[in-house]
């Protein structure tokens, strides 16, 4: 008789499927690259990565091509873009440099893609599912091109204090928008003048209190089905709606709707300072950040009995949407392109450099092997699952965008200009930059 197999018992055959190819891929490619050139090559990789979490990944690459040799070089992340920029305007920049998934359009120009002439046949934009989310090819494939791909793939979650819940008689985290609206009034605490001593939420507010404003408003546009771009990319359109309604202006009023003092659910506002610190201080129940806050949560109180549950998704949504946020490995134009494409590949498509990177960063995966692997570590499942529903939207300039987003909450905020007059707004701005 047959054996019948469990669902996950299927996944995990398929995955290690996509394992044995992956094998095969590297083998294919070894012999490509190394008949091309026998010659020794100095490789210059920059990161925000340390050496330490680095040198194990490769230490694995350089046994593998003995004729290469790695120069890595740590870059402060808050100086990162400006160093690579004046590198590669002189000339002297690195051949392989990280990329945040939104910036593609900000570092096309000076990227190489890679060649189909020597690993196609092996790996193409038709394998790219087959290895990760479908988000990395929306990230990082143009034309059927492909111009990075990453070791980890981070999405923003509820991170919320668990005594709190408890003290509510909250039993499990809210999974829809609407029961987290319902849950406000418990989590919430308010002073006899009614005063907000406790925020349910840091949510509804600028940067200048939430550093992640723009990707939480980005995320329920993108969950309540608004088309943030054309589809030739040519213009933002996330202020446009339709003759049956605006999803992005009804997105926008959800969002304001925490930091509006005459709302049921009003939690949060600009005033009470940094979300983060709030959190920790005990001073608010829930924020929404990535997996990569949660070490300086913990390294700042310890004893704060943390949570960790899935981004709340619209009632009566068939398909969850979740926000990204990762780094992408790509090769400059400039450099060796062959070799430096080679080294990209062993390090993301290779289960083994995975692994590694996986166990010495403790960050999220990126392949669909290793998320499908992860589904019981209570640290990374939540992110690992939830990078299979990733989406994210192509912006000219992700930090302009940032930008004009803040602003555009801030402007509504102060009462200057309405909701509907910001977006538009905020409409014009980002159109602007995709013709400068």
């Amino acid at each position: 008789m047959f054996k019948k197999f469990t669902q996950k018992q299927i996944i995990i055959i398929a995955v290690l499927g996509v394992a044995a190819l992956g094998l095969v891929y590297l083998f294919s490619i070894g012999g490509i690259v190394q008949r091309q050139s026998q010659q020794k090559v100095t490789l210059t990789v920059w990161g925000t990565e340390s050496p330490a979490i680095f040198n194990n990944l490769l230490s694995s690459y350089s046994t593998y091509r003995k004729n290469v040799t790695i120069s890595y070089t740590f870059i402060d992340p808050a100086e990162y873009d400006s160093k690579i920029l004046s590198a590669l305007a002189a000339g002297n920049g690195p051949d392989v440099f990280e990329i945040g998934n939104r910036d593609l359009p900000r570092w096309k120009s000076t990227l190489a893609y890679m060649p189909t002439s020597t690993f196609a046949a092996q790996f193409d934009v038709a394998k790219l599912q087959s290895y990760f989310p479908s988000v990395v090819q929306n990230d990082f494939s143009v034309d059927d091109q492909i111009y990075a791909l990453p070791l980890s793939i981070d999405t923003l979650a509820m991170i919320y204090n668990r005594d709190f819940f408890d003290s509510a008689g909250i039993a499990t985290p809210p999974k829809t928008w609407t029961d987290f609206q319902n849950d406000i009034p418990k989590l919430r605490v308010l002073n006899g003048q009614g005063q907000i001593t406790r925020a349910a939420v840091a949510l509804g507010g600028s940067e200048k209190s939430i550093v992640n404003a723009p990707d939480i408003l980005s995320l329920l546009m993108l969950q309540n089905g608004t088309v943030m771009m054309a589809s030739d990319f040519s213009s933002a359109q996330f202020a446009n709606g339709n003759r049956f309604s605006s999803t992005g202006l009804s997105a926008f009023n959800f969002y304001l709707e925490f930091a509006n003092a005459s709302s049921p659910y009003y939690t949060w506002n600009d005033a009470m300072g940094d979300a983060t610190q709030s959190f920790i201080q005990g001073k608010t129940a829930v924020i929404f950040d990535y997996q990569s806050a949660i070490a300086n949560i913990k390294a700042k109180a310890p004893f704060l009995n943390i949570g960790v549950a899935a981004m709340p998704q619209p009632k009566d949504a068939t398909i969850a949407v979740n926000y990204p946020k990762y780094q992408g490995l790509a090769v400059s134009k400039q450099g060796e392109v062959a070799t430096a494409w080679d080294f990209v590949l062993y390090l993301t498509t290779y289960a083994d450099g995975e692994n590694m990177y996986i166990r010495d960063t403790g960050k999220p995966p990126a392949q669909r092997i290793a998320i499908a692997a992860e589904e019981g570590n209570p640290n990374l499942s939540i992110f690992a699952s939830q990078a299979l529903s990733a989406r994210s939207w192509h912006e000219p300039d992700s930090q302009r965008v940032d930008a004009i987003f803040n602003s555009m909450i801030q402007n509504t905020l102060s009462g200057s200009v309405s909701a509907e007059e910001s977006l538009n707004i905020a409409q014009s701005a980002v159109n602007a930059l995709m013709v400068r």
